[in-house]
């Protein structure tokens, strides 16, 4: 009996041997390959795990569809190893991140939308050197990421691919304005110059490029025309930091359709008819008062701005090119829409497009008047940095003193230090008004050094938020850590010996006198402080004003068209 029981498990021993050595050979014979092939990292914006900065809400916030689950990964089987370990997990390419589509649309999409709505990038499909490219952004949001190692990957796709199409341009457009944030000048212009170039020869510049391939009211037709514009835009920024000239975009004919409102494009939906440039010139001749896109009225800014760049590097010019250019500063102003005049709507949303234009609009009045101003040079001796500080001008408008054109280059500062209060986040602005910014913080220098003791608090704030701004923002662009240093230098130079005076002062010249019998009685403790006071009166006691309270600086109101914020 025992007999029988042993050939029988030796028979069923055997059995399970030849059964498992016939799945080996079948499995040898396939040859299975691996489900998944990691050698393309272009992936899908569902990200892979929940982070603080990668929540359900934060998607929904820029319409991507996000996942929250894990991505499940393929399996690899072999049949080289025994069938238990058979099962092996592939590993993620080395840069393979979700992140950082969300990142690039959260961050700088906004300030430069070329690319379609998020909420249709997936369903776009694009090229894999532009996902690299925009890869490439996005991984400068998050610290851990190594965004040289995306940069490597970028430039080596883009110059060894052939493509000469649309998308190549915005790849290029994308990559130049990462490299000028990155402080790296020389590459985004070269990187820029590739753009320009196919731009050119596809005919970009002309107004029946958009609708070639689609039709005029698309999605795909808009982001070509957006994709012009915004070559026309970071041409003449470019410009402003390398003091260059060559402005290719702008010697061209101004054919193609302006760009939609923000809202209607983030909508993902038929967009309305383009309107032409002469049309939106033609404003200031209509008897109602039109409304165009914000992206339009941006567009003219940096046209006001292009020519400040080449009157300022004229040697010689008659004094009415100057006048000419600052009735344009002047009338953009007092041409917008009263609903273009604020930057915040009711839910605080920031217009991204008219917040650049204002503070465009602000940058070419510093750069027109400070080289023509009596204010004094307060570049750091130590980390001197001329790119933002224009040269000494010769040339003076008929009706403006040198006094005249110190006073308009500080009110410009200040309307800039104004609007970045407001929106302080400076990464998820444009890197371009970096520059902007430094020498809003290097006017304010200058002019405290001209002004009275007693407003010197008023420029001293001025130059701590932009230094507050500039810091928060190297984290992300390399461009604002040489800013800050610079600028802090300056600040350091000029500020410390006036804030150990102010630092020294005693409190008792800002304690009131000791009351006297001929002075009112005030309200007891006890009193009621809401019967105590009348509509309309004062609630700050005057004794603390002088302390707490800054001296303001000098009434500007006189030179500048634009109302102030209210924040009452």
């Amino acid at each position: 009996m025992g007999c029988s029981a042993n050939i029988y498990r030796l028979a069923e021993a055997d059995a399970r041997n030849s059964e498992m050595k016939r799945h080996i050979n079948v499995l040898q014979f396939r040859k299975i390959k691996p489900i998944y092939q990691p050698s393309v990292s272009v992936v899908p914006i569902t990200p892979l795990q929940v982070t603080p900065e990668n929540t359900p809400q934060a998607g929904r916030q820029t319409g991507l569809n996000i996942s929250t689950e894990p991505a499940p990964w393929p399996v690899m089987i072999t049949g080289d190893s025994p069938v238990q370990d058979q099962v092996e997990v592939i590993s993620k390419p080395p840069l393979y991140d979700e992140r950082l589509p969300r990142l690039y649309y959260e961050n700088f999409h906004v300030a430069h939308p070329v690319l379609v709505p998020s909420s249709l990038y997936n369903d776009r499909n694009y090229p894999h050197f532009l996902q690299m490219a925009v890869n490439f952004v996005g991984s400068h949001y998050v610290a851990s990421i190594p965004s040289q190692q995306h940069k490597d990957q970028v430039i080596a796709e883009l110059k060894a691919n052939p493509d000469r199409s649309p998308c190549m341009v915005q790849a290029w457009l994308i990559y130049s304005i990462a490299l000028y944030a990155r402080d790296e000048w020389q590459e985004a212009q070269e990187a820029f110059s590739s753009a320009i170039d196919i731009a050119l020869n596809l005919g970009m510049n002309r107004w029946s490029f958009a609708s070639s391939a689609n039709s005029e009211r698309s999605i795909e037709a808009e982001s070509m025309r957006r994709t012009w514009w915004e070559l026309y835009v970071t041409d003449i920024f470019m410009a402003v930091s390398l003091k260059t000239t060559t402005l290719r975009c702008s010697t061209v004919s101004l054919e193609v359709g302006l760009p939609c409102e923000e809202s209607a494009y983030n909508s993902g939906s038929e967009v309305t008819k383009p309107r032409m440039m002469i049309e939106f010139k033609r404003r200031i001749l209509a008897a109602e008062d039109p409304v165009f896109s914000s992206f339009s009225y941006r567009i003219e800014a940096t046209t006001i701005l292009c020519r400040v760049l080449v009157l300022n590097r004229l040697r010689d010019c008659h004094r009415d090119h100057l006048q000419a250019i600052e009735n344009a500063l002047v009338s953009w102003i007092n041409h917008l829409p009263p609903k273009k005049l604020d930057i915040l709507d009711s839910y605080g949303n920031v217009d991204e497009m008219m917040f650049q234009a204002h503070l465009t609009i602000a940058y070419a009045a510093m750069l027109l008047h400070l080289p023509r101003s009596d204010l004094p040079s307060v570049l750091s001796q130590t980390q001197p940095d001329e790119r933002f500080w224009p040269g000494p001008s010769g040339q003076l408008s008929s009706t403006f003193t040198r006094l005249v054109h110190s006073i308009k280059a500080t009110e410009a500062s200040r309307r800039i230090s104004d609007s970045i209060s407001v929106c302080p986040n400076v990464p998820k602005h444009t890197p371009f008004i970096i520059p902007a910014l430094a020498l809003c913080g290097l006017i304010q220098l200058a002019t405290s050094t001209s002004h009275s003791e007693e407003c010197f608090d008023h420029h001293c704030n001025r130059v701590t938020l932009i230094l507050g701004c500039l810091k928060s923002t190297q984290r992300t662009w390399k461009l604002a850590e040489s800013v800050y240093h610079g600028l802090r230098s300056s600040a350091s130079d000029i500020l410390s010996d006036s804030m150990a005076k102010w630092n020294a002062e005693p409190l008792h010249r800002f304690t009131p006198a000791v009351s006297t019998p001929n002075v009112p009685e005030r309200p007891s403790s006890s009193t009621n402080p809401a019967a105590a006071m009348t509509f309309g009166q004062e609630f700050t006691p005057p004794e603390f004003t002088s302390t707490f309270i800054d001296p303001t600086c000098y009434n500007a109101s006189f030179f500048s068209a634009i109302p102030d914020f209210d924040i009452n």
